[in-house]
């Protein structure tokens, strides 16, 4: 006759199942992570764009002021360093949101991931991720808000905001006064 040990039963787990409803839910975080890193590829790739089209702008309207002697012109490549600078930490801030937006997904995945694994025995960790899951706002859209000055400033790659726009800005005003 074996009879069991009150420690031992305390040792066996209690699985709690995954029904529709949640596989639902992950399936549809990960279309939105999907999404996101859709979103943040976008924004990489027109950053870099927007990056050598406002050099090879900035390089041309200068190129033609020098060559003119015109104050006008360099004047005009000053403004194009501005309307690009606006543009270019325009779309960093959106990136950053995003990837922000991404790393909160990854981390609610890793939860569900926790919830099979490791959490898959402790009903409050299931419930808690559950609970993230059904919380989850779908849509990366929704973080998109027009940025505020604050983030344009704190935009990256900072080489580029705080060393390659003022060098062009600087050399279009050097243009313009030894022109005048």
């Amino acid at each position: 006759m074996s009879e069991q040990d009150p420690r031992d039963s305390s040792h066996e787990t209690q699985v709690l199942p995954i029904d529709e409803l949640e596989e639902s839910l992950v399936e549809l975080v990960r279309v939105d992570y999907d999404a996101t890193l859709r979103a943040l590829t976008g924004f990489v790739t027109t950053g870099g764009q927007i990056r050598a089209i406002g050099a090879a702008a900035w390089a041309v309207v200068l190129g033609l002021a020098v060559g003119n002697e015109s104050v006008a012109l360099s004047v005009l490549a000053a403004a194009l360093v501005v309307v690009f600078v606006y543009a270019d930490a325009y779309h960093a801030a959106l990136y950053r949101r995003t990837l922000g937006r991404a790393i909160t997904i990854e981390s609610l995945l890793d939860n569900w991931i926790d919830r099979l694994g490791i959490d898959a025995d402790d009903p409050d960790a299931v419930q808690r991720t559950r609970a993230k899951l059904e919380m989850h706002r779908f849509g990366v859209q929704r973080g998109l808000r027009r940025p505020k000055l604050g983030d344009l400033v704190a935009a990256r790659p900072r080489v580029v905001f705080w060393a390659m726009y003022p060098a062009f800005l600087v050399a279009s005003t050097v243009a313009a006064v030894v022109l005048a």
